[in-house]
């Protein structure tokens, strides 16, 4: 992001206590009830910018600029340097080969995603919750199918009927074709809903970086789904280990506070419950009074 002079309006080098064009100081006092923010570190001087980073004010004397070209303020400078995931090597590592890398790196040390960078496009987002989503469809698809295709014979019955069994066969078919078709696009639209969930309180806490960054977070997080293809534990480990990789995923890529981060991750799944468990109840207490 350009710094521009509050003088000249000319272009500043990050860093710079005065002006190289017109020679004005850069270190300004926040004038008593001004509209000028002030910067986060220094209270009475100006801010002359916004941190790449954090999204934090900062002055002249805070600013710094990165290898990548990043204005960041001082405390963002000096943390180690955002890095880049397996995933987004793609092209040198393949993507079966970034996806199982970042895979275990999300599952395994979750708290390294406070250093990662935090940019990355929708579809790559969109891309690594489908891969994650997919070992579950599959393996819950090939659980129905065993059940509907041998059902008909774990409990016989003298009068069963040929075309039974070819009924429940077929309906095992379907269900597994239903969810390793269909699940996986659902999840894609859960994925931008949940999202959008978690982003409105995110920007309630205070975080200042746009969608596509919660969206990435959130997408990472999803990490831990691939458990679901273990069968019958892995999809009830799955969805805590999930949410705990979220919150640092938050943390982390949007620089915030533990409070923040955890209140946007659990905001999805408690907005969830309270409309299921509520529609329930609903059902409930009108089954109650039609009796």
């Amino acid at each position: 992001m350009p710094i521009s002079c509050p003088r000249c309006q000319q272009a500043i080098t990050p860093g710079a206590t005065s002006c190289t064009h017109c020679g004005a100081p850069l270190l300004i006092e926040v004038a008593p009830g001004g509209a000028e923010p002030a910067c986060a570190a220094h209270p009475t001087l100006r801010s002359l910018a916004i941190c790449d980073r954090c999204g934090a004010f900062a002055c002249a004397m805070c600013l710094r600029v990165d290898s990548r070209g990043q204005v960041l303020c001082d405390r963002c400078h000096g943390r180690a340097p955002e890095v880049p995931l397996p995933w987004d090597r793609r092209q040198e590592l393949g993507t079966f080969m970034a996806f199982w890398k970042t895979f275990v790196e999300v599952l395994l040390r979750p708290g390294n995603l406070s250093a990662v960078r935090s940019e990355g496009s929708v579809g790559s987002s969109l891309l690594f919750a489908l891969l994650c989503s997919l070992p579950g469809c599959i393996m819950t698809g090939v659980t129905y199918l065993g059940m509907f295709t041998f059902m008909s014979r774990l409990f016989p019955t003298p009068d069963t009927d040929p075309d039974t069994e070819r009924i429940f066969q077929w309906a095992g078919v379907a269900t597994f074709a239903f969810l390793v078709l269909i699940g996986p696009p659902l999840t894609l639209a859960f994925t931008l809903l949940n999202t959008g969930v978690d982003h409105l309180v995110l920007r309630m806490g205070g975080i200042t970086r746009d969608f596509t960054v919660t969206l990435r977070a959130n997408a990472l997080s999803q990490a831990p789904m691939v458990l679901g293809g273990i069968p019958f534990i892995g999809a009830q480990v799955a969805p805590f280990w999930m949410l705990v990789a979220r919150v640092f995923a938050y943390r982390g890529l949007h620089q915030t506070t533990w409070g923040v981060a955890t209140a946007g991750a659990l905001a999805a799944p408690l907005t969830f419950c309270m409309l299921c468990g509520g529609s329930y109840i609903a059902l409930f207490l009108f089954a109650i009074g039609r009796s």
